[in-house]
Parts: C-alpha cells; structure tokens; sequence
C-alpha cells in the first residue's frame, strides 16, 4: 500500500485468522493491557504472563503502524497489524541474501528420494531444499503411486535420476494412511524378493510433530520435524543416511573448525529444559549446525541418561526447572562421575599389572539462562558447571561457549 505521497514508503498489513473459542465480549477492552488475561481466575486453561499483545501493540507502534482485532466467542478472532516500511534498492536485496545463506554441505550430491505428499505447493517446497543440497527428487501424491515408480509401472521409472537405486522415500505424515507401515514393509520384501533393483530405501517421515514419538508411532527409520530449511534438513539426512565419518570431516574442513558448523557436526549434545518451546527452540538451533540433539523435560530425566558410560559430549542445562533444577542436577552428574573414577581407580589397584589408561569422565555441562550476572556464574561454578550460555542462543556467544571443549584443542 502507498503510503500518503512518500513513494519511499510502504505500509505492509499482516492479517491472521483462527477459529476457535474466541474472545469473551466482556474481556476484549483489555487484551492489550500488561499482565491482564481474558480469563483471570486461577484455574483457567491457557497460561500465560498476559504481556505478548502488550509487547506486540509496543513493537507495532515503534514501525508506526497499528494493531487491532475482531473477535467472535465460539467463532474465532481475527488480528490485523500495520508497519510502515521503507522500500530498499534491488541491489540491497541481493546483498541481504547472500549474507544471510549459511554454506550448505555438499555430501547429498548424486543421491536420489521419492517424495510422497498429496500436496503440490508444500512437495514443491520440500523439493526446493532437497535441490539445494543436490539431491534429485520425484514427487507423487500417494504411497501407491510411489510403488509404481518404484516398480516402474506405467512406464514411470527413476532412470532419470542419477542413480538406478533410490536414497530415500521421503512421506509427509498426512499422506500416510491408515496402518500404512506394515503393507510398505511387505511390499518392500516383495519387490526384494522379485530381484527389483530398488529396494529398502530409508524411509523418512516429515511432521510437525515430536519426531521421537512419531518415530515410535510409525514404522519409519527417521522423523524430519518441520518446518523445514535446507540446513535443517542436511544436519538430520546426515543422521539418518549414516553419512561416513571421512564425508562429515570433510564437511568440517570444509566449513573450517572456526565455525559453529565445524564444531558440532556429528557431536551428541542433550538438551534439558521443562518448557518445550525452548526446547524446540535450542534443538532446532543445534541442529541447523549439524549436532545430533536429544530433549529431555527435567534434571531426573537428564541424570537417567547420564549415568556413566553415555554418548554425550556436551549437555546443555537449564537451571530454572521443578523438582530438580540445573543446580541439583549437575551437582548429581558430577557425584555420578566422581563415583565412575573410584571404581576405576579401585579395578586398576586389583590388577597391578594393568597399564590400561581408562577414560576420565567429565561431561561438559553449560547451564541455559537469561540471567548472565556474576552471581549467577559463581552459582554455576559452585554447582560443577562448566560455562552457561544465554537464552536465545546467539551464534558468537554460542561458539565461544563450546569452543574450549569441543574444538580441535579438546581432549578426547
């Protein structure tokens, strides 16, 4: 929209629409105050602070713009913003990309996956990432179909993709179908048994949904949470094709070990923090770099996967957690350690003539948290922590957290 006779200008409207319980008429003079809930009684459904559309109207008004709504109980709402823009030359466009693309990994060259959605905008934008990272794709709309280019029905093959054998069948998780895992699996062995060329490509579901759960639900080798970016999608291929050891360092030479791609490609970090939205947030960013990420809820569940030996190499702790919190719960991590050494040292005073060097475990622990204060720190320190990065994660701050112990100069 043109916005008065300043063509330097442009005013951008967001509108977004749910349906829903809406709004109760009585509450709706409010919404916008800090700290005020449409319901206020202390056993309401939804939490809540009560300050996100006090923050919003805020952020709206410092772009000169405008926030307001409309809103029907048992209907839905529908919220409408403006923000007052200034338009920015071609060139500056171009610039601003190329600055924001991360260097994508180039191990997916030459493979090849069929993907399965019966959606044709979303598969063309599943198929764009998988472009990026040069891996050929096909889509069809049912697993049926993606039978038939298998089997080479219909005079459907994949002789136009790279290579004869499929990398990856890749569904999106409603075009699955009903108890669709056991008939694909048959007629996988079938196919395998009738001597087809392309048999048992991994099979990856993308959802939106918790990716262990779904793994568990579906019979399927991986779970690609979406939404999905190019390198998103490249850090959990890498997982879940069992890209060899001598590619990934070839990546981390590639992208040099002074980047955060070169430090956590491969590395198995776990990730504790009660609030699932952080927990997203942080798996989410650990990933894109290439980490292989696990979540867990609470300090007792951190300390289930902790006992000695782990495949861990750094854990990431929140510090604010019921029942347990990131103090308590290193402060048990440490004394788990401290006790794997005592029975170490006591097997090697039985067996003199051992020489073995038996490995010393000390996992690093970095606490999460918004509160960066000297306290703070000393409280960590206290705890046998090693560090604490900030919420959100900043890619710096992030790096010169994790360099000392898992850069080239970490012991193993």
């Amino acid at each position: 929209m043109a916005y008065g006779s300043d063509s330097g200008n442009v005013t951008l409207v967001v509108s977004v629409e749910d349906t829903g319980i809406g709004i109760p008429i009585h509450a709706q003079g409010r919404v916008f105050m800090p700290f005020m809930q449409a319901d206020s009684s202390t056993s309401r459904n939804y939490g809540g602070t009560g300050i996100g559309l006090s923050i919003s109207k805020c952020l709206v008004e410092l772009m000169s713009g405008q926030i307001n709504f409309v809103s029907r109980p048992n209907v839905g709402s529908t919220f409408t913003f403006t923000a007052v823009l200034q338009r920015c030359e071609r060139n500056a466009i171009n610039v601003s990309k190329s600055a924001l693309l991360h260097p994508l990994p180039s191990s997916f060259q030459g493979l090849s996956t069929l993907l399965v959605d019966k959606r044709p905008v979303r598969a063309t934008v599943t198929e764009y990432h998988l472009q990026r990272l040069g891996i050929a794709s096909k889509s069809v709309r049912t697993i049926e179909q993606a039978l038939g280019v298998l089997l080479g029905r219909n005079g459907t093959s994949l002789t136009s993709m790279p290579r004869k054998q499929l990398s990856m069948l890749l569904v999106e998780s409603d075009s699955w179908g009903l108890k669709m895992d056991v008939p694909l699996r048959t007629r996988f062995l079938e196919m395998k048994q009738n001597g087809c060329e392309s048999v048992f490509p991994q099979v990856i579901l993308l959802s939106l949904a918790d990716s262990d759960k779904m793994k568990a639900e579906y019979a399927v080798d991986s779970v690609i949470t979406k939404p999905l970016k190019a390198s998103t999608l490249a850090a959990c291929l890498f997982q879940s094709l069992g890209i060899s050891i001598t590619q990934a360092n070839n990546e981390k030479k590639h992208h040099g070990p002074d980047s955060l791609y070169g430090l956590l490609l491969g590395k198995n970090i776990l990730v504790v923090d009660d609030n699932k939205v952080n927990l997203r947030v942080a798996a989410g960013t650990l990933k894109k770099y290439g980490a292989k990420v696990e979540c867990v809820e609470s300090g007792k569940d951190a300390l289930e996967r902790l006992q000695v030996p782990h495949k861990f190499d750094l854990c990431l702790m929140d510090i604010q957690m019921p029942e347990m919190d990131g103090f308590e719960a290193t402060r048990q991590i440490r004394a788990i350690e401290a006790k794997a050494h005592e029975q170490r040292d006591n097997a090697d005073n039985s067996d003199a003539g051992s020489t073995a060097k038996k490995a010393q475990w000390h996992l690093p622990v970095l606490a999460m948290t918004a509160d960066v204060i000297q306290a703070t720190h000393e409280e960590c320190t206290k705890y046998g922590m090693d560090g604490y990065v900030s919420k959100p994660f900043e890619e710096k701050q992030l790096f010169k957290a994790v360099q000392k112990f898992l850069g080239p100069s970490a012991s193993s």
